[in-house]
């Protein structure tokens, strides 16, 4: 079964990601192949560039399935330094190697060149994880994203968002990453393998504001949080990967974003839609 931030090779020798399922699975291109690029897969055996343009598309036939905890279980044992000491401490706290998984370039034949993504499975880990952020930033040594990081985020992927979204703000709210020296964090991305598809989109498109009620779970893919829109509660829900614990208990947001009455759902689409906080929460659970 693919699931979300699973990769995929197609037919071009081309590698996407798995960001988005609904009644498709959606993804991006990442790697494109370019015989001038500067990245040398050791699974194809060809050069790679960074794919220029990141829109969300339906996931192409493709003959190679890339899954983060297989990969992992594979390559545990070589881990070495931080990156051993993470899986330890990880281990430690009661997540277990059936829940870990390794994405990123290091999973598709790419050689590591600073850093390596993990991906942690099932709501209950998210809670463990939090629990233990400290021990987990003790055991490895490392600390929350510091203010260059957070500024080279916000350069490196503001062309990916809407001009009015408050990214700098919501780059900030990583409390999960680990910030392993000056210029180079690790952030786990979480994933309720339980609840990975998306509501879809309805035509019913405008600008609201909304009150947080409860948004720990925006640290999980797909992203929840509970907020008071029109004095009830909805659900809101996004795919957005930057997104990551990005909402707050007693933040006020306006934002553009798609509705469904019926299911008393809110759904914002990363081409589409913005968030600006009017006023900003402090509590994350």
């Amino acid at each position: 079964m693919i699931e979300l931030l699973d990769y995929v090779l197609d037919y071009n020798d081309n590698f996407w990601i798995v960001e988005q399922i609904d009644n498709e699975v959606k993804g991006f291109k990442v790697y494109e192949v370019d015989e001038n690029g500067s990245r040398y897969n050791n699974i194809t055996k060809k050069n790679y560039s960074k794919a220029k343009f990141q829109k969300l598309e339906i996931i192409p036939a493709y003959k190679k399935l890339f899954k983060p905890n297989e990969f992992y279980l594979k390559v545990k044992k070589s881990l070495k330094g931080v990156w051993k000491k993470y899986i330890e401490v990880l281990n430690k706290i009661g997540i277990e190697d059936s829940d870990i998984g390794i994405y990123g370039s290091y999973l598709i034949g790419f050689d590591i060149t600073k850093d390596i993504d993990f991906v942690i499975y099932g709501e209950d880990n998210l809670y463990k994880y939090y629990d233990n952020n400290e021990l987990i930033k003790e055991y490895t040594n490392s600390t929350y994203i510091n203010e260059k990081h957070i500024l080279y985020q916000y350069e490196k992927h503001r062309t990916y968002h809407h001009k009015d979204t408050d990214l700098l703000e919501i780059i900030k709210r990583n409390w999960s990453g680990i910030q392993v020296d000056e210029n180079v964090l690790s952030t786990p991305r979480f994933i309720d393998r339980e609840h990975q598809h998306q509501t879809l989109e309805t035509d019913n498109k405008k600008e609201i504001i909304f009150e947080v009620i409860d948004g720990f779970k925006t640290a999980l893919l797909p992203r929840h949080a509970t907020v008071l829109y029109n004095g009830e509660e909805y659900n809101l829900e996004t795919c957005i990967w930057k997104y990551q614990s990005f909402l707050r208990r007693g933040d006020v947001v306006k934002c553009y974003a798609s509705i469904n009455e019926g299911l008393k759902t809110i759904l914002l689409e990363k081409e589409k839609s913005y968030v600006k906080f009017i006023k900003k929460g402090k509590e994350i659970k």
